[in-house]
């Protein structure tokens, strides 16, 4: 039988009203929109399949709308009905549905409620993790009549898992220290008994600089060892640095400040600068002119090779010679010694003469 024949919506008949179905004429009579002995005592879902009891008027119908071919029958004497309903579908959603009571085919009342599918419990586990500066966040899923907390001690913070089994939980790590540590998860009953646990290794964040502009190198007044010159300093991070020269042309590239809050950016004066560069670095980015800082370094001598080049020419010193006369004299006179010389070496003689070619050879 259609459906339209049994609802409210299609039967919404004046008091007396009369139609005629199979040559039988039915009378209807007034609907009672929600008699007092119409009434839901318990629901529950178990899965995906949904039980309602509740009380009635006995003899009458009682339906869920959503499923009146498969869920009509009579009430029974004592006044008690039940009705299960297999909940179509995949999803977890919540839904409304109508438990009307029939008199003949009269509506006699009707209840609304509200029931979404079970899903099913998950096993607890750590699904993530992130840390934001010292703040640990870590997400899982688990028993959605349980809770979940960091083991670190007292005084404990509970979660309750939420009905679709996820849950998120945070903690803010203790002291100033960027070391890795290990922390405990766990998942408890409404006894407090722990059902479950899990563990994350984690580290905070470094700490950054924000808003503070400075130059570290290179510091003022300094003499540098190269005209390569590398600055460095700290700022806000995503802000831009300029270095400057007394003109206002950049020394050195333009450079953003890192994340961790420091800068640096190397620049090359030429041989032709002068020694002694006054200089100042700015920073500029959300609020212009956030930090200007003049200073003073003197740049090394430039290093000088050696010269090449042809020898020097001149005309030497020219001059007479000395002149003198030489020396005169007369060569003595004398008679030679004669006599029988001794064998062996000539004996020397003594006198005075002039020689005139060579001497004879005595033999013997």
């Amino acid at each position: 039988m259609n459906k339209a024949l049994w609802s409210k919506k299609a039967l919404a008949l004046p008091a007396c009203a009369a139609i005629v179905i199979g040559g039988i004429t039915l009378v209807a009579t007034p609907a009672n929109a929600d008699p007092a002995d119409l009434s839901i005592t318990s629901q529950s879902v178990t899965g995906r399949v949904l039980t309602v009891n509740g009380t009635g008027t006995p003899g009458e119908n009682i339906q869920l709308d959503e499923d009146f071919r498969n869920t009509r029958h009579a009430i029974g004497t004592d006044g008690k009905w039940t009705i299960t309903y297999t909940i179509p579908g995949t999803d977890y959603a919540s839904n409304t549905y109508t438990i009307e009571q029939l008199k003949g085919l009269n509506q006699d009342g009707s209840k609304t409620i509200t029931a979404a599918a079970q899903q099913p419990v998950q096993a607890f586990a750590v699904k993530g993790q992130s840390v934001t500066g010292r703040v640990l966040t870590v997400n899982g899923v688990g028993d959605p009549a349980d809770t979940v907390n960091f083991d670190v001690g007292f005084p404990v913070t509970r979660t309750p898992i939420n009905a679709d089994g996820t849950w998120t939980i945070s903690y803010t790590i203790p002291g100033t220290d960027t070391d890795a540590h290990t922390y405990t998860i766990n998942e408890q009953r409404p006894n407090l008994s722990t059902a479950a646990s899990g563990t994350v290794t984690a580290r905070a964040e470094a700490a950054t600089p924000v808003s503070t502009f400075s130059l570290t190198t290179p510091k003022d007044g300094s003499t540098v060892a190269s005209r390569t010159v590398t600055f460095t300093g700290t700022g806000t991070p995503g802000d831009l640095v300029n270095v400057l020269d007394a003109d206002g042309n950049r020394a050195a590239p333009q450079v953003l400040v890192a994340a961790d809050g420091t800068w640096t950016t190397t620049g090359t004066f030429s041989d032709s600068a002068a020694r002694v560069q006054d200089l100042s670095v700015n920073q500029i980015g959300g609020a212009q002119g956030q930090g200007n800082i003049e200073f003073t370094i003197t740049l090394p001598a430039v290093a000088v090779d050696p010269g090449t080049g042809n020898p020097g020419t001149g005309t030497p010193g020219t001059g007479n010679p000395g002149t003198g006369n030489p020396g005169t004299g007369t060569p003595g006179a004398g008679t030679p010694t004669t006599g029988t010389p001794a064998a062996g070496r000539p004996a020397a003689g003594t006198g005075t003469g002039t020689v005139v070619g060579t001497l004879p050879v005595v033999s013997g």
